[in-house]
């Protein structure tokens, strides 16, 4: 099928600016040039034809077996390259039922590693589906569409978005991880089992607030969180790179984070961002977005929660984020006692008894030797 030559369609001419320089800067061309230059060509012209209903950030999927009762939608080719497979592949396509007159868009994006295991699952990623809004069936259409061929994708493995910025502008890429197994017994002091279960709750079932997880490097703060990506499986976890914390402040980035609302968003070694705000501080912007995405106005649109990670002293963070019903647990990571550092040895089969307390990391790899390059003596000069 293709959309253009359908009943769905009327050609339009549309002004456009003439980039020649000529005495006529605005000229009428066809709206079709216009949805060949674009990115998205399908999703432009099925937006400019009708309403639609997003459920891109809703792990929305078709099984492609099923796609044989629908109709593919020939008026563009859209080819993108991975170069993680060394293959091209479609960024997006269009798919009609003839029956229920509704258009499914969809996505094939093998650059995300998480929609690259979904293709191969035997699905297909549902971004929108159009309906005509003249059509008095067109309710029980989109319901019928639903129910019979579309579902949602649970899956059984730990996952993570990560913020990026690209040429069209900001987007999340999802990526399964394999989590490290952790047992809260023995890999972390006595009071975090109840710490992580207030944390898991929180994520469960609230909508707003901040975990701050601090303390010394290598007690396990990473390794947490990427397990507790495992064990709420119901939220969007997106890492922000340190580097794109201060975009946090920008507009683009908060109309992609009211397309994907009741998100965990996880800034890691922020101390820099989250620091006490004082006329020096070139941050304050930052706390002040964390403060209105996590408790402010924008906390009801947004249902978003942060969990910051540090090193530094936790006097030392704004006082703001400590504020009681808007923090949600604050945990300060040391390094584990000697008992519990030898009962954590003897758990990983080390044969190896310590006399002072150690970081999870030290005792982790206690048996890999790091080569490191000698540091000349240094030759010391006096006088005689």
């Amino acid at each position: 099928m293709k959309i253009l030559q359908s009943k769905y369609y009327t050609p339009r001419k549309i002004l456009t600016s003439d980039g020649n320089n000529s005495p006529y800067p605005i000229e009428l061309v066809d709206d079709v040039k216009r949805y060949n230059s674009k990115y998205n060509p399908f999703e432009s012209l099925l937006d400019d034809l009708f309403p639609g209903i997003y459920v891109g950030d809703a792990e929305m999927v078709i099984l492609k077996e099923k796609l044989k009762d629908f109709e593919r939608c020939t008026d563009f080719n859209t080819v993108a390259y991975s170069q993680k497979n060394n293959r091209l592949y479609e960024r997006e396509a269009c798919f009609f039922h003839p029956k229920y007159e509704i258009f499914l868009l969809t996505s094939e994006d093998l650059s995300n590693d998480y929609d690259e295991y979904i293709f191969e699952s035997g699905l297909l990623k549902v971004v929108s589906v159009y309906y005509e809004s003249t059509n008095p069936k067109s309710p029980d259409n989109v319901r019928h569409v639903f129910d019979e061929y579309l579902q949602k994708y649970v899956s059984s493995e730990a996952k993570v978005s990560i913020l990026l910025k690209e040429t069209h502008g900001f987007t999340f890429k999802t990526h399964r991880i394999k989590p490290h197994p952790i047992n809260i017994e023995t890999m972390y002091d006595d009071e975090f089992a109840n710490v992580h279960q207030h944390i898991k709750d929180s994520l469960t079932n609230e909508h707003k607030g901040v975990v701050l997880l601090h303390g010394v490097a290598g007690s396990g703060k990473t390794n947490y969180i990427k397990w507790l990506t495992s064990q709420v499986p119901n939220k969007k976890f997106v890492f922000v790179p340190t580097n794109m914390i201060a975009y946090l402040t920008n507009p683009e980035f908060m109309s992609l984070l009211v397309d994907n609302k009741n998100s965990v968003l996880v800034l890691e070694d922020c101390e820099n961002y989250i620091a006490e705000r004082t006329i020096d501080n070139a941050n304050t912007d930052v706390v002040s977005s964390i403060l209105n995405i996590a408790d402010g106005m924008l906390s009801d649109v947004l249902e978003c929660q942060f969990i910051c990670t540090f090193n530094s002293d936790i006097s030392k963070i704004d006082s703001a984020l400590l504020r009681k019903g808007r923090l949600i647990a604050e945990h300060k990571f040391k390094e584990l006692s000697v008992e519990k550092s030898n009962a954590y040895l003897k758990s990983i089969d080390k044969d190896i008894i310590v006399d002072k307390p150690h970081s999870l990391a030290e005792l982790t790899n206690m048996d890999n030797v790091a080569f490191k390059e000698k540091e000349a003596e240094k030759v010391k000069f006096g006088f005689m």
